[in-house]
């Protein structure tokens, strides 16, 4: 199957750009075969916000991410149908350019997968991949990267030493870096602190409050607390369905929806 660039993508089929929202999920299901694992998910995710996605185990919040990343394509039985709209995209469309697509939408895994190379390194190989060579460029966008995720000060003396050297906390900041590298507009986050200790988890929360300043976050948490703390948007999920999507204070202290305020008060989840 021929490829074709996002930009190609928005001049063959455009759709109305919608202001306020960087990436709009209308009537999306997705099924595993038979399985239906995603059921007519409107959900618009906001600019420029810190957008959480909570519910239990198995309610479909990483298959979202996934989906809008295209990670799910080879997962034998994968469907997916309705619109993930991107700016004027389709990030359905079955021709488009995934690698153009994940250096827009970058994604952080639940847990740390930084190279087997260096810390300077797990910078610099994705600014290779698409094109800076520079040996001057290059080791400024190291320092530039590092710092924009508080993580120059810590490692500046030793960029050559393996990224494996890093505690868990520095490795999942190193790996946000990495992806801010490329300068996507929207970053996915999978549970990226849930396997951190208290101290790293709120350096990370720290910094997708100030990421979101550049950035659209899309946030996928089990952690009750911390999309209260950090979210500026909440959607829960349950059984595939999206339950209830609203202002993350609304959301919190008046759901509208009952198995949202059953889950809230761990009644379930």
């Amino acid at each position: 199957m021929v490829t074709v660039t996002l930009p190609e993508i928005r001049k063959a089929q455009p759709l109305p750009e919608t202001k306020e929202t960087a990436l709009d999920i209308q009537e999306l299901d997705i099924y595993y075969g038979d399985y239906h694992a995603l059921q007519n998910v409107n959900l618009p995710i906001k600019k420029n916000a810190i957008n959480a996605l909570i519910g239990p185990s198995g309610c479909g919040k990483s298959t979202i991410l996934r989906s809008i990343n295209r990670m799910n394509d080879d997962v034998p039985g994968f469907r997916a149908e309705g619109t993930i709209q991107y700016d004027d995209v389709n990030l359905l469309h079955e021709e488009i350019d995934t690698v153009a697509l994940r250096k827009e939408i970058g994604m952080v895994f639940q847990n740390p997968n930084p190279f087997p190379k260096s810390i300077a390194k797990n910078i610099m190989q994705p600014l290779k991949e698409h094109g800076l060579y520079s040996k001057q460029n290059l080791s400024k966008k190291v320092e530039e990267n590092l710092k924009q995720v508080g993580l120059w000060e810590e490692v500046w003396d030793r960029l050559h030493m393996s990224a494996y050297s890093l505690s868990g906390g520095q490795k999942q900041r190193l790996c946000i870096a990495r992806t801010l590298s490329i300068h996507p507009e929207v970053i996915l986050l999978d549970e990226p602190a849930s396997a951190l200790d208290p101290i790293a988890m709120a350096k990370i929360e720290d910094l997708l409050l100030t990421l979101k300043e550049s950035y659209t976050v899309l946030l996928v948490t089990h952690n009750l607390q911390q999309a209260a703390r950090i979210a500026d948007y909440t959607a829960f999920f349950y059984q595939g369905e999206l339950v209830e999507y609203a202002d993350t204070k609304q959301f919190f202290s008046n759901p509208k929806e009952k198995r949202s305020a059953d889950y809230i008060s761990g009644r379930f989840g």
